[in-house]
């Protein structure tokens, strides 16, 4: 008899908590994701500013110093450039997660529709 009432409570909270356990497993993936996108930035701006301290640090006359005012421009680009792609990668992993977050409630309203339709009102 217990077993009946514990395994109808178990399937209806499977039921019940699955959309919300596939939401939070959708937002750690998403967070993991954002995370590495992150490193990766921080990393790459990090060798940048210490290419810029080296190159600085080798000034040693006017010849080296307008060599790495030019050096400075093409770091310039580069920081442009990397920012640029940093942006494209962020917006397309927001668009992956809006697409993700779109299909998991579609599913649940499809879901919730049939399991309401298949239950008889009481």
């Amino acid at each position: 008899m217990y077993t009946d009432i514990f395994k109808a409570f178990n399937d209806q909270s499977k039921t019940t908590l699955e959309p919300v356990v596939k939401f939070n497993q959708l937002v750690a993936k998403n967070f993991t994701e954002l995370t590495n996108l992150q490193l990766d930035s921080a990393r790459q701006y990090a060798e940048i500013g210490l290419a810029q301290l080296q190159l600085n640090s080798q000034v040693k006359d006017m010849q080296s110093l307008m060599n790495s005012g030019s050096k400075q421009m093409e770091t310039m680009n580069r920081i442009s450039q990397q920012m640029i792609e940093d942006g494209k990668k962020l917006s397309a992993l927001a668009t992956e997660f809006k697409t993700e977050l779109d299909k998991l409630v579609a599913d649940s309203v499809v879901k919730a529709q049939k399991e309401a339709a298949v239950k008889p009102a009481k």
